[in-house]
């Protein structure tokens, strides 16, 4: 199983099974294992101070980043059905080569003001990198340009499949943390689903989908201890 990559504070084993606790407080004796001057500790930090999300939502949104930023390499990223954001502000606050990150999901709920605002605190350039657009995903379809990068993570059931359209659409690079697989709705075959499980073979669909269109395909994770539902599906078109 794999371990934490950017929060590798919770490889220890007293405290990995607190990285999906759905509290709002990390408490002192966890926010030890996090008192480094690295960024990655440092907005943990910061982020967890505000009492606002979740600790698993926290854990799940770093360690997604950290499994993703190898294959969504472009300068705008675009991070739909995206809640509080955290994911694409992620990405604004590591990597120096995006400049532009578009947050999209039908609502723009109360604590993105507030967890946007720390992580600008925190890391300055943030600030004018990102914009939150409020409406459908054919909305944020008609704003994502050509080769931008497009993350998704917990897009319930058949969103996933409307954000790798997008994705599609636009030839840029992917990554998703797909949830919530529908027994009814799953395209797979039959086979497929009695042979490996719903969740499994839905993926496998998902897989042969994009390289179809000619990109090439991973399958990664996240640690179990955050969620069940831990399967990273990340691609890269051909041009890259």
């Amino acid at each position: 199983m794999p371990g934490f990559r950017l929060l590798d504070g919770f490889n220890a084993p007293e405290l990995a099974r607190h990285a999906g606790s759905r509290t709002r407080i990390l408490n002192t004796a966890a926010a030890a294992y996090f008192d480094s001057d690295r960024l990655a500790d440092r907005l943990f930090r910061a982020l967890a101070s505000l009492r606002t999300v979740r600790i698993k939502e926290l854990v799940e949104a770093f360690e997604f980043y950290a499994v993703a930023r190898k294959h969504v390499r472009a300068g705008t990223i675009v991070d739909l059905c995206c809640g509080h954001g955290l994911v694409g502000l992620l990405f604004a606050a590591f990597d120096r080569d995006v400049h532009r990150v578009l947050l999209n999901d039908r609502r723009q709920p109360q604590s993105f003001e507030t967890i946007f605002a720390c992580v600008a605190e925190t890391v300055p350039r943030v600030a004018d990198r990102v914009s939150f657009l409020e409406g459908s995903l054919d909305a944020a379809r008609a704003a994502t340009p050509r080769g931008a990068g497009v993350v998704a993570v917990h897009a319930c059931g058949s969103l996933t499949d409307d954000c790798l359209d997008v994705a599609l659409e636009a030839r840029g690079p992917v990554a998703v943390l797909p949830c919530c697989r529908s027994k009814a709705r799953n395209p797979a075959p039959r086979s497929l689903r009695r042979a490996l499980g719903n969740d499994v073979a839905y993926d496998v669909h998902r897989t042969y989908r994009l390289e179809d269109r000619g990109y090439r395909v991973r399958w990664g994770e996240i640690p179990a201890e955050v969620t069940p539902m831990n399967r990273v599906l990340s691609a890269v078109p051909p041009s890259a």
